[in-house]
């Protein structure tokens, strides 16, 4: 067996916990959420987002159902690839995923063209597992993302498990948070993990309290015995995330 080695902050991704987790079972369910990874053209930058973004609310005023997106941009990350902005876009269920993308393919026009001329991106689509649902409705706040490998004779659901029961202890200690599995699904390529584990805060506040209770409250001891034999996770990259919109 491979042992569970976490750094500090990987584990923390764990630990997320702003109400009662999800169970195994429960997060069986996957929903679509795509991710996009970009860098600038020359000569363009966020006054041009500005403008896309703007367009891309009133397109999704009218086209959009059961859909969620922010912005992300880099506030602590290493990474081979070049990253300057990133765009989450979460969907209930994989009906609307494909109406929507399907509207957005053939009738987007110069709303998707103002972001091809100003972005050169990746996109990927994930299959989204809610361990931790957030607490409220969609805002702003931080995200980060640590790459995760199953240990040998590991699986999903043994991930799952864990990391459910890891955010249970940190319910416990009350510090807030919210977390997800996200599996490659379409457009990842080749990679050498088997999935992100997301957490996400609604302030660096927030994450300094959920950071304090987990490396100074005996939470690090407990989640590494947890999720000993069952996956070890990169350090996280963190990402400050901007609600562009709201689903209806």
């Amino acid at each position: 067996m491979k042992r569970a080695t976490y750094a500090a902050a990987a584990a923390l991704v764990l630990a997320a916990a702003s109400a009662a987790p999800s169970s195994a079972q429960d997060t069986a369910t996957a929903q679509p959420l795509e991710l996009y990874a970009c860098t600038f053209k020359e000569g363009k930058g966020f006054a041009d987002l500005e403008s896309a973004n703007k367009g891309l609310k009133k397109w999704a005023a009218k086209h959009s159902r059961g859909y969620n997106a922010w912005m992300i941009t880099p506030q602590f990350r290493t990474g081979e690839m070049p990253f300057e902005v990133g765009f989450i876009g979460a969907y209930d269920n994989a009906e609307q995923f494909g109406a929507q993308m399907q509207k957005w393919v053939h009738e987007s026009g110069a709303v998707s063209q103002a972001y091809a001329d100003a972005l050169y991106c990746s996109h990927a689509l994930m299959a989204s597992y809610t361990i931790l649902e957030p607490d409220g409705e969609p805002g702003d706040g931080v995200v980060w993302f640590a790459r995760c490998s199953l240990d040998d004779d590991s699986g999903m659901a043994d991930a799952m498990a864990g990391h459910s029961s890891v955010s249970a202890m940190m319910v416990e200690m009350e510090a807030p948070g919210a977390s997800w599995i996200l599996a490659p699904s379409l457009g990842v390529g080749d990679v050498e993990f088997d999935y992100y584990h997301v957490a996400a805060w609604p302030s660096y506040a927030a994450l300094g309290k959920a950071f304090e209770a987990y490396m100074n409250g005996g939470g690090i001891a407990r989640a590494n015995a947890t999720m000993d034999d069952v996956a070890h996770c990169s350090s996280p990259n963190l990402y400050d995330a901007v609600n562009i919109i709201a689903a209806p």
